[in-house]
């Protein structure tokens, strides 16, 4: 599978709020980063789910403004806008794909 695809596959799951299909496109090691600091912010699948869990209950989407391929890495422009409030967040987020899972990710917040 394309690095793309695994990517946007996550993304898609993530709009329809699917909780065991946004985890299934990470892998069991996934790790979260804030950049440029490099701080871990979220370690293993567990957490992914317990994290997203929240997260999800917002009916939270992801409108993808840009996105980039370099080698096993997508590089995507976000906007994520809270479903119930209505308030939206600019952010990168950089996915490095490993054996067609999302192994690594890091964050620049706006």
């Amino acid at each position: 599978m394309s690095v793309e695809k695994v990517v946007q596959q996550q993304i898609e799951y993530y709009n329809s709020q699917d909780l065991e299909g946004f985890a299934s496109t990470y892998a069991d090691d996934i790790t979260v980063y804030t950049f440029p600091e490099n701080t871990i912010t979220l370690s293993g699948k567990q957490a992914l789910i317990e994290r997203y869990s929240e997260t999800f209950k917002k009916k939270m989407f992801a409108e993808i403004k840009n996105r980039s391929i370099v080698g096993n890495k997508v590089i995507d422009w976000e906007i994520a806008t809270n479903g119930l409030t209505g308030e939206s967040t600019s952010l990168m987020a950089i996915y490095e794909i490993k054996d067609d899972l999302i192994s690594k990710v890091w964050f620049i917040l706006e």
